[in-house]
């Protein structure tokens, strides 16, 4: 999935790059756009909510970008909207705050319709993304309705995140500490903040890429929103940067445009040969990508030791139904190996503050205390020794099985298993 996700992604930055580009500049921009992908700490081992909205976003930004460049001077049609809305409800049930970027482009939409009193493009806006969205979500409400289970994705997906997850600082405030939260993390992204930088200057201060007021008007707020739309929930983790970098195509794009056109004669004797040219640009691009990101560090290629994952699911699959607790942190993939559909609610632990929520561990304790599962994994950082372990009745019906540590992103953690006596 992450294969054809990524190749979405190359597709994607290719096209947009068609818009300004040559054919050659071109697949170089996109070749290379992975290298600020994988390589940030943001994509750690990917696999996130991020990644998988990538796509949708490269959509909007081509969708856009192409009425900009062909377009210019006419409203957006009816099909631009109901494609944003389709786009809109998968990102939707993706991660919800992933979605700024269209708040920020319909919040455009809205000020310059009322400005030129485009009363008909406001009300096309309106009517086709929302069929567009509702078309979209339609799948989701059909599967929750067969499982009796839509009053749950509401209050778990939607309030739960909204008043529970987010800070409980003011709009004022909220506005303020993404900004700062945001600032932390692109300063933590040096080669990122630097495209990012060269891009927002070349497609706004210039008329190279947008001619008009109203286009950098939208470009500007689709950028702005979607940063805020990650960050004003008070949150902080370095996946969250991952939907912003590829925002870093536009400085990549303005570069080549540069190249281009001071080595125009040079660039048209390698599209000659252009296979060859390809080729040169694949491998170093290739190259460049599993040279500098680590994480292939942790792929079978070089651990050929069996993951706590895969120890641990051996010893489960040895009861004939065995059950799992993910003690006290997120799903570390242990039902994954094992095979285990978990037989509880708070099958793993939120990163929510007990104080605001202390159902979720209240109750993980209680299946400890009633012996409600077989088996219990609990994660614990560096080395700690297995007797420090203080959970609350865990000693009184398990016992220690098995334990395995785990080098991970440069994290030492410890895995203990531990098997039901009584």
């Amino acid at each position: 999935m992450e294969a054809i996700v990524m190749f979405l992604n190359l597709s994607m930055a290719y096209k947009i790059s068609r818009l300004y580009l040559n054919w050659l500049p071109s697949v170089v921009v996109a070749l290379f756009l992975p290298i600020f992908l994988l390589n940030q700490g943001s994509f750690a081992f990917g696999d996130s909510a991020e990644e998988f909205s990538i796509p949708f976003l490269m959509t909007f930004l081509y969708i856009i970008l192409k009425h900009f460049k062909l377009q210019s001077d006419t409203p957006f049609s009816w099909k631009v909207f109901f494609i944003n809305g389709l786009l809109i409800g998968c990102v939707f049930w993706i991660k919800y705050t992933l979605v700024g970027i269209w708040i920020g482009f319909y919040l455009a939409v809205l000020i310059i319709c009322i400005s030129k009193k485009s009363w008909r493009e406001l009300l096309n806006a309106v009517v086709f993304t929302f069929f567009g969205l509702v078309i979209a979500t339609l799948p989701w409400f059909v599967y929750f309705g067969i499982n009796h289970a839509i009053k749950d994705v509401i209050d778990v997906y939607i309030k739960f995140n909204l008043f529970t997850y987010s800070s409980e600082l003011g709009t004022l405030g909220k506005l303020l500490n993404s900004a700062v939260i945001f600032g932390r993390a692109f300063n933590g992204n040096i080669e990122g903040k630097i495209l990012m930088l060269i891009g927002m200057t070349a497609f706004i201060f210039t008329k190279k890429y947008l001619v008009n007021a109203n286009q950098k008007w939208f470009f500007y707020c689709s950028v702005v929103f979607t940063i805020v739309g990650v960050y004003f929930g008070g949150r902080s983790y370095p996946y969250y940067f991952l939907i912003i970098t590829p925002f870093s195509l536009f400085g990549l794009i303005a570069i080549a445009d540069f190249i281009q056109n001071k080595l125009k004669p040079e660039i048209e004797g390698l599209n000659k040969g252009r296979w060859f040219s390809l080729s040169i640009v694949a491998l170093t691009a290739f190259y460049l990508c599993f040279g500098v990101n680590a994480n292939i560090e942790y792929s079978k290629f070089y651990m050929k030791d069996p993951l706590p994952q895969q120890t641990f699911a051996n010893i489960m699959r040895q009861e004939p139904n065995p059950t799992l607790l993910n003690y006290g942190a997120l799903d570390g993939g242990f039902y994954l190996a094992a095979d285990i559909t978990p037989n509880i609610r708070y099958f793993q632990s939120q990163n929510i503050d007990h104080a605001l929520y202390p159902e979720n561990m209240d109750e993980q304790h209680r299946y400890i205390k009633e012996g409600l599962v077989q088996f219990v994994v609990v994660r614990l950082f560096g080395l700690t020794p297995p007797e420090q372990v203080d959970i609350p009745h865990l000693a009184d019906r398990y016992e220690l099985v098995s334990q395995q540590d785990q080098l991970l992103g440069g994290t030492q953690f410890r895995y203990l298993l531990y098997k039901k006596v009584k």
